[in-house]
């Protein structure tokens, strides 16, 4: 004899029949069966299919498959049959299972002889006697994408409960959608808390009509409707978080919590914020005791729901034995709001109105009043303890990470760099993606992050789990790309070469626009010269003509480049302060830009980026290596531009990139007063500009002075060529 189960649900309260055996399935839908038998199954007098007996079976089994579909979950036989089941449950009982009671059996058998499962999907949702069921028992007719979902998940061997409320110090709690396998156990636990909502793709569930749409976005995705999706939704179930398909069925419990604020979670919704911390430090313990964990807690995610396990991580949770932060931030000031001193006002203000949409009407705090009215580095408020976002402390952090950055990106391209050589962790791992990093996450790494986790959440210590200490792509152009892998970040033998901006050279329109000066790029410092241009850039579309470019010469031989760049300038303006962008770019032998986007073939971001409010150019002595600058942006620091003839040296920290240069190509840095192509786009496609202070910029006439006692030069890190 042999146990079989109906996973749907569990079903519980089914009629069952072989030739050997009959009864109902019991409360873990478990029947009985023998081998080679064929296992009937109804409600009553409502017959619900046929099937070979087998240790597990779900809808799916019950209608013999047919090629008129391309897909069990396309045949409206299938879906109407699971339709009809998982609607006698209600939404709160379904995950617990579905009870088959003795009012449901007499309400089924007055209508069995009436119930036609074989009829298409929009048919079976106005049958009338499928209508007068469900109204006399009380029940919703689910839809038939709810059902799919349910479904898909019961094949994967997918449990889901929704809406956990997981206790925190301070007597409230947080809620939590939990994907755990059907097969009992103990299992290692994957966490993500995030702002972003629980519902599918992006965005919270705050009424019914929500829930619909979250239902329909995912069987929708799931049957690979994804065309014109972003790529943070192409890719992801729940953005920038670990999807349930990839990890549930290797034996890992998936939990997805919302923030204070978020969806229906009480409280007030304040991002990056000691509190957030401290129930995340809450959720993590709480996991670690519940009886389908194994008491090992990692934590997933990227962007968002990477930052914050650093802020968490420094808190020292007890049952957090590992953590993939995937290109997040971790400065809040350096990082999230003022890059280079100025205020990354439209990404920031783009972010939180959509944030709020998230919320379902609850109580926020100003982030963004907060941040302007904090300009500087304050670690009062932007400290790892402060009272505003937190800062990382990584010096505090242990815990086994693997983390990624995304090279040259607008966002998450600096956390990584500095947790990889701060943190005392004893295993620490560093991958380095393009800036499109949601396929990296997803596909090309996902290997990794298995034998990440199988180390630590499964304590499998083996060649299969072994990783080296960088990974990283070394882009090659035209979206092109190789692993390297390596010991250490920066890599071991990087000697810096440097170029030299040359205004006394006037350059070829190679490769420029033409309504842009162009100058030269040379590989020595060359004689005195000015570069100047209008700082006055508030009318021009992505600041795309503004500035000055400056052109090498053909490259002579091949360069390998992966590092850390920084362009160091001797600048003069008509006003008090300046802006200062700075963006490196390759030009091919034909005098059009080479792309080094990776999967974004679109893409018109440069190779490397920065840039500085001029009046923030302190640096720390300390802090502050041939690698990379570190400013203070404190306020006593800041030493305004005292008159037109001040000319003073800025040291702007271009963030790490990789990449393969052939000989005969050219390398080009633009010198612009705004973000110029390849910034941050907003959701209709346009620039979502950086703050402008039309004080230093309307008239205002800006100097680039290049050679004799003002050498102004890019530094740039290359690296040996691998066989």
């Amino acid at each position: 004899m042999q146990i079989g189960r109906f996973i749907d649900g569990p079903l519980i309260g089914v009629d069952y029949r072989t030739p050997t055996m009959e009864g109902v399935t019991d409360t873990d839908g478990a029947f009985q069966f023998c081998d080679g038998e064929r296992i009937s199954l109804s409600i009553g007098r409502l017959q619900l299919g046929a099937t070979e007996a087998k240790a597990q079976i779900t809808s799916v089994d019950l209608v013999s498959i047919s090629d008129d579909y391309p897909s069990p979950l396309t045949d409206q036989r299938i879906i109407n049959r699971a339709r009809f089941l998982y609607s006698l449950a209600s939404e709160t009982d379904l995950a617990q299972g579905i009870n088959i009671s003795q009012v449901i059996r007499t309400t089924i058998d007055r209508t069995a002889d009436r119930i036609d499962f074989d009829q298409n999907e929009a048919a079976f949702t106005v049958d009338p006697s499928v209508q007068s069921l469900f109204d006399q028992l009380g029940l919703r007719l689910r839809s038939a994408e709810e059902s799919r979902n349910h479904l898909r998940r019961s094949m994967a061997g997918i449990k889901k409960i929704v809406d956990v409320k997981v206790p925190t110090r301070d007597g409230s709690y947080l809620l939590a959608d939990i994907y755990r396998p059907l097969t009992e156990g103990r299992y290692p636990v994957i966490l993500r808390l995030s702002v972003y909502g629980k519902a599918f793709g992006t965005g919270s569930i705050c009424s019914h009509e929500d829930y619909l749409r979250s239902e329909e976005r995912e069987d929708a995705w799931f049957q690979q409707h994804r065309k014109g999706l972003a790529p943070s939704l192409r890719y992801a179930e729940n953005v920038v978080s670990a999807n349930t398909m990839d990890w549930v069925p290797r034996g890992y419990v998936l939990v997805r919590v919302d923030c204070r604020g978020v969806g229906r979670t009480p409280g007030v919704l304040n991002p990056f914020s000691k509190q957030e911390a401290e129930d995340y430090f809450d959720v993590i313990e709480w996991a670690a005791l519940q009886p389908w964990g194994n008491g090992k807690v990692g934590l997933h995610g990227a962007s968002y729901a990477a930052t914050i396990q650093w802020n968490v991580a420094a808190l020292g949770p007890p049952a957090l034995q590992a953590m993939i932060p995937w290109t997040g931030d971790a400065d809040s000031y350096r990082d999230l709001s003022y890059p280079g001193g100025i205020f990354n006002e439209g990404y920031r203000r783009q972010w939180w109105a959509n944030l709020l949409g998230n919320s379902c009407g609850a109580e926020t705090v100003n982030l963004i009043d907060d941040m302007l009215a904090h300009p500087f580095d304050d670690p009062e408020f932007y400290g790892y303890q402060g009272n505003g976002p937190l800062s990382a402390d990584f010096s505090r952090i242990t815990t086994p990470f693997l983390t990624a950055v995304s090279q040259t990106g607008v966002l998450h391209s600096r956390a990584g760099f500095e947790a990889f050589s701060q943190s005392p962790s004893l295993y620490k791992r560093l991958v380095v993606v393009d800036a499109n990093y949601f396929p990296f996450l997803y596909q090309d790494c996902l290997a990794n992050q298995f034998a990440f986790f199988d180390r630590w959440l499964k304590e499998r210590n083996d060649e299969t789990t072994s990783l080296p200490p960088v990974r990283m792509i070394m882009r090659t152009g035209q979206g092109g790309f190789e692993w390297r892998d390596e010991e250490s970040w920066p890599v071991p033998g990087t000697v810096y070469r440097s170029f030299f901006l040359d205004a006394g050279t006037k350059g070829s329109f190679n490769g420029v626009d033409p309504q842009r000066p162009s100058f030269g790029l040379a590989d020595s410092p060359p004689p005195g010269g000015q570069a100047s241009y209008s700082a006055d850039a508030e009318d021009i579309e992505n600041g795309v003509r503004s500035g000055v470019s400056f052109l090498s010469d053909l490259l002579a031989e091949d360069l390998e480049l992966a590092g850390h760049f920084t362009a160091i300038l001797w600048v003069s303006s008509t006003s008090f302060d300046m802006d200062i962008y700075v963006a490196l770019r390759v030009i091919g032998p034909d005098g059009i830009e080479v792309p080094y986007a990776v999967y974004a073939r679109r893409s018109k971001a440069p190779l490397t980026w920065g840039c500085l409010k001029v009046s923030q150019r302190r640096l720390d002595p300390i802090l502050s290596t041939i690698d990379r600058p570190w400013h203070t942006h404190r306020p006593m620091d800041r030493a305004l531009l005292g008159s037109p003839d001040e000319i003073v040296q800025i040291e702007v920290e271009l963030m790490p990139a990789t990449a393969r240069i052939s000989a005969g190509y050219r390398l080009r840095i633009d010198v612009q007063p705004v973000e110029g192509e390849g910034g941050f786009l907003d959701a209709q496609g346009r620039p979502a500009r950086r703050a402008y202070d039309p004080r230093y910029h309307r008239g205002v006439e800006n100097i680039i002075h290049t050679g004799n006692l003002f050498p102004s030069s890019l530094r740039i890190p290359v690296v040996k060529r691998r066989t």
